[in-house]
């Protein structure tokens, strides 16, 4: 019989499967602590219709987790959850998924057309 301890203490790699397809970007952005009421100026930094990554312009970024937010993004106001933190930003998830007509429209810009064939 052999027993497979080399497997039992080996990581695996955690798999996320995301709902949206999640854009790059460097959209200037303002983020509001609603438990605190304070504000952050920054840049939304990927985006998607369920969630965003958001960059504080700050040197340091201080660990939040289930922190109700308002991210204000030009004339619109997308409410939601930080749900993790890291060296990059905090991730946002919506309460509500953007609709898909808005965020087409608010990504129009980010999208990459396909190149017509030579």
């Amino acid at each position: 019989m052999k027993l497979g301890l080399p497997a039992l203490f080996q990581r695996r790699s955690r798999r996320i499967d995301r709902s949206f397809i999640r854009f790059s970007c460097a959209l200037d952005s303002e983020m509001t602590l609603l438990d605190r009421v304070m504000s952050f100026e920054g840049r939304i930094i990927d985006i998607s219709r369920g969630g965003a990554l958001f960059r504080p312009k700050l040197a340091y970024i201080m660990r939040r987790s289930a922190v109700p937010v308002c991210i204000h993004w030009g004339s619109e106001e997308l409410f939601g959850q930080i749900v993790a933190t890291s060296p990059a930003g905090f991730s946002i998830r919506f309460d509500e998924p953007i609709e898909e007509d808005l965020f087409d429209e608010l990504t129009a810009d980010l999208r990459v057309t396909p190149r017509a064939a030579a």
